[in-house]
């Protein structure tokens, strides 16, 4: 759905939820023009003709092009955060936890392909290998580690592993899925999805058994709300 033209606002709304609702369609605008053509390809001209407003609109906001961009950053990882969480209500098992949230990555590709060839080039662009945007997984990560569930050499190179399996396979999916792949295996966390879930765990140190067991377990993402 196209952003909301800053026509589309009530006249008689609060100031400050005006505010907030004309900073969030010129993200999405952003979002969309990024997840097409990159951060670098898109002009701030570009970004207000999508959103629908004057140019002085955006540096009310915003003051230049990579300030939206870190907005765009924040709101694709905020989002993706809280859905990885929802899906692993009540799973304690970080190793699952983990392979869960490749398995939703996955999933974004039917659920969101737009904000999903977002999520895959903002990895890309190595912005999100830091600790700061992958709070939620280094957590599990160190987890599993104590835990002795996850056996890898240091918790910088597990969450790279991570990182680089999620990328790739959004990336594989955004091309084979509109083209015929299976959208409801995706969802399932099945077929591909489930094959590479198991070349991670395999590469975090679970064994063939430990493996077969977790992805044996129920998931199904089709009711998650992968962005907000």
């Amino acid at each position: 759905m196209a952003p909301r033209s800053s026509t589309a606002m009530k006249a008689d709304e609060p100031g400050s939820r005006r505010r907030e609702r004309m900073r969030a369609i010129l993200v999405e605008a952003a979002l969309r023009l990024f997840a097409r053509q990159g951060v670098d390809a898109t002009t701030i001209d570009e970004i207000v003709s999508v959103a629908g407003v004057a140019k002085g609109t955006f540096y009310n906001y915003f003051t230049d092009r990579a300030d939206i961009a870190r907005a765009v950053a924040a709101f694709v990882r905020h989002s993706m955060n809280a859905a990885v969480e929802e899906i692993n209500r009540g799973i304690d098992d970080p190793a699952e936890r983990i392979a869960r949230g490749v398995r939703l990555f996955m999933a974004g590709v039917v659920l969101d392909p737009v904000k999903a060839a977002m999520l895959a080039r903002l990895y890309e662009s190595g912005a999100s290998l830091d600790a700061h945007g992958n709070a939620h997984l280094l957590s599990d990560i160190r987890d599993g580690i104590a835990k002795r569930r996850i056996d890898v050499p240091g918790e910088l190179a597990a969450l790279h592993l991570v990182v680089a399996i999620g990328t790739i396979t959004i990336r594989h999916l955004l091309d084979t899925v509109p083209s015929g792949g299976s959208a409801a295996d995706i969802l399932r966390g099945e077929g591909y999805a489930r094959q590479m879930a198991a070349v991670l765990l395999a590469g975090l140190g679970l064994g063939h058994g430990e493996i077969e067991e977790i992805l044996a377990r129920p998931f199904d993402a089709s009711g998650i709300k992968l962005f907000g």
